[in-house]
């Protein structure tokens, strides 16, 4: 365990996972609207419709881990640049 964040790493992971949530979406595109699977056919698209519907929840849940871990990394920029600023301060001060 550290002191300190990483700032860049956290950085980097916000964008990982923003990107990683537009590249699920855009496959959703390439997905059949309609399946020919004779008898089979109702249960073919069953499935399509849950593969469908994880991929979209998929694609939801990272864009708002990206932004969790975004605002997060912010949040700590400031917050550790006003308790470095206390600390300095208390450093100083004459007792």
């Amino acid at each position: 365990m550290t002191l300190f964040v990483d700032h860049e790493a956290l950085d980097s992971i916000s964008r990982t996972l923003g990107a990683a949530g537009m590249d699920v979406d855009s496959v959703g595109s390439s997905a059949p609207s309609g399946v020919d699977g004779g008898d089979g056919t109702p249960a073919l698209l069953g499935i399509l419709a849950h593969l469908t519907d994880a991929a979209g929840q998929l694609v939801v849940s990272l864009s708002a881990a990206s932004s969790a871990v975004a605002e997060a990394n912010s949040s700590y920029r400031g917050q550790d640049g006003e308790n470095a600023d206390k600390l300095n301060k208390s450093q100083w001060e004459v007792r």
